[in-house]
């Protein structure tokens, strides 16, 4: 406890002077990793003094001292092994996932393949260099998209996110159908004005309740992007959201096929109500904690992964960072979007 008190008194004091320094990040890590330690024993220590509880109950066993202290000195073992894997391994080791999309009778679209990146959350625990590599391995498969949903610009030190909009841009050459991106929470927190000038300098298209013609003809492509919806009352979150797809709808005909980029999962109810082929968000993080693949904490409607409702999709980007640096049962990912039409 006094160890507890100490670690925390230093992250509280110390921290806030230097998280914008690249130390930051390793002070801040560092105590993340001491108290998931501290969970996870408590959570071994209830199991084992369950198992315990109930093979003495059933077997009628007497308490054998020295059984429990080497239980107890086990119990260590995987509580490491779990702190570690999940603060120094998973956390940093990106999945590349491919999803099939099926286009019908969208010919054009056939072999598309866009590139879904989300919430890096650039800053203490993803740095400029990670974004290039993640980039870089990106472009290896030839994506010939690539949309940002939101939460990707989140350093506190705003030099960062300028290189990182330098980089994005350098990169949009390899996207021949372009680059797009909307906004996240954590831009609104991070001075979305100055992000905003400087991304409307780049080859980056910022989609705020908007929507861009990729192909044209008798069944044109769209992709459409809405912002970040908040409010006080559930009633007013909802009717915003409605706005903003409604938004984002006015210029695009009812044969197109459309893409929605919205950074909250949510914003899949308003897809389907709107009959929107195809809606790729993120926020959720997947929920970081996960065990054979559900989320151990399922916070939201919508946390990770495929779905389909009255033939709309929706995909939840588990994201390629986050602002908590520990994942376990829940890797970062980068997902990509096959498609296939007929003919």
């Amino acid at each position: 406890m006094v160890i507890d008190l100490i670690i925390a008194a230093v992250f509280f004091i110390v921290y806030p002077s230097v998280m914008t320094k690249d130390y930051g990040g390793i002070l801040a890590e560092i105590t993340v990793l001491w108290f998931v330690l501290q969970l996870f024993l408590i959570i071994l220590a209830v199991i084992v003094k369950l198992l315990r509880l109930i093979y003495e109950k059933t077997k009628g066993a007497p308490v054998d001292e020295s059984r429990r202290r080497f239980l107890r000195g086990c119990i260590w073992v995987p509580a490491i092994s779990g702190a570690l894997y999940g603060g120094l391994y998973e956390k940093n080791h990106i999945e590349f996932t491919n999803i099939d999309i099926d286009a019908g009778d969208y010919t054009r679209l056939n072999r598309l393949k866009i590139a879904q990146l989300s919430d890096v959350h650039l800053g203490r625990f993803f740095s400029v260099k990670q974004l290039q590599d993640v980039l870089n391995q990106i472009i290896q498969q030839r994506a010939d998209m690539l949309v940002l949903t939101g939460d990707i610009f989140d350093s506190a030190r705003g030099s960062d996110n300028d290189e990182a909009i330098k980089v994005l841009n350098a990169y949009s050459q390899f996207f021949p159908f372009g680059v797009y991106f909307c906004w996240g929470n954590h831009e609104h927190y991070r001075g979305i004005e100055h992000l905003k000038e400087k991304l409307e300098k780049t080859n980056i298209q910022i989609l705020k309740n908007a929507a861009v013609k990729v192909l044209s003809g008798d069944k044109p492509f769209y992709v459409m992007g809405v912002d970040f919806a908040t409010g006080d009352m559930e009633d007013d979150v909802v009717a915003l959201r409605e706005a903003y797809v409604e938004e984002a709808l006015a210029t695009v005909p009812d044969n197109a096929y459309k893409i929605l980029l919205a950074h909250h999962s949510i914003f899949i109810d308003e897809a389907v109500k709107y009959n929107i082929n195809l809606t790729l968000t993120g926020h959720t993080h997947g929920g970081q904690f996960g065990f054979m693949g559900i989320p151990v904490f399922p916070m939201f409607k919508y946390m990770r992964g495929l779905v389909e409702q009255n033939g709309c999709i929706g995909y939840i980007n588990r994201g390629a960072g986050s602002w908590f640096p520990f994942r376990i049962g829940c890797p970062p990912e980068v997902t990509f979007f096959n498609f296939k039409a007929k003919g």
